[in-house]
């Protein structure tokens, strides 16, 4: 098994959840820049050797800016995770078109942002994972945009495997159920909602962001070099249930 070391990681919305855990995780024997708007744990990343640009991946002439500097400054990029996410909550009777845009605009858009900068300057032997979630294909209601842009991503992932495999280039992705992230920050006050999502998964388990950042580095460090356009499940059978 090969081990990560001495790569150049680029991961969008690693600013909290799940990206900084992975941020952290890599950041041992990698060089990890987050890209996000939030800045609040700049001080943070910098006392752990991470670098961190302020960056709305929704705007492409953002993204390339930002992969530019990177790029030239250490001459390769190796893996991009694609993790950045934004969610709302509504049901549909209250439908907002520049609602929906916001998110698809940040979750899909975004990504496809991410992927062509990353790929414009990399030419080969690069990894790229794209973070879903079991709602991308296990129907709910009220979290509609959320759910069709990870939806999107799904496909994408399996197309862009097609295009880049010349390239001995890899996308594949991970789709996880029930994590304790600040998207479900209500279970902290909700512990009946928190058992409800609990009772939908046979396991009985709701994952910690750690466990999934050790998820996203197996993946990386065993996987990528062999397999692409593959859908990692990691739900605790989640996607069983209705």
């Amino acid at each position: 098994m090969s081990r990560l070391r001495n790569n150049i990681i680029i991961i969008t919305g690693g600013a909290n959840g799940i990206g900084k855990a992975v941020a952290e995780l890599l950041s041992i024997d990698n060089y990890i820049y987050i890209l996000d708007t939030d800045d609040s744990n700049v001080k943070y990343f910098d006392s752990i050797n991470i670098f961190f640009k302020k960056c709305d991946i929704s705007s492409y002439a953002e993204v390339d800016k930002v992969v530019y500097e990177i790029y030239s400054e250490r001459q390769h990029i190796d893996i991009l995770v694609n993790n950045a996410s934004k969610q709302m909550i509504s049901d549909f009777s209250h439908y907002n078109d520049k609602d929906y845009l916001y998110i698809m605009k940040n979750n899909y858009i975004g990504t496809c942002n991410c992927i062509s900068a990353v790929t414009k300057y990399v030419q080969s032997n690069l990894f790229i994972l794209n973070v879903l979630s079991i709602h991308s294909n296990v129907p709910r209601t009220n979290k509609y945009a959320y759910d069709s842009s990870k939806s999107a991503l799904e496909i994408l992932t399996k197309e862009l495997a097609l295009e880049f495999a010349p390239r001995n280039i890899t996308i594949n992705a991970i789709s996880f159920g029930a994590v304790e992230t600040d998207m479900n920050a209500s279970w902290n006050y909700n512990k009946e909602e928190k058992e409800v999502a609990l009772a939908k998964v046979p396991l009985k388990k709701i994952f910690l962001p750690d466990e999934i950042a050790v998820f996203i580095k197996t993946i990386l460090e065993v996987f990528s070099r062999y397999t692409t356009g593959s859908i990692f499940v990691v739900d605790g059978g989640r996607s069983l249930m209705n």
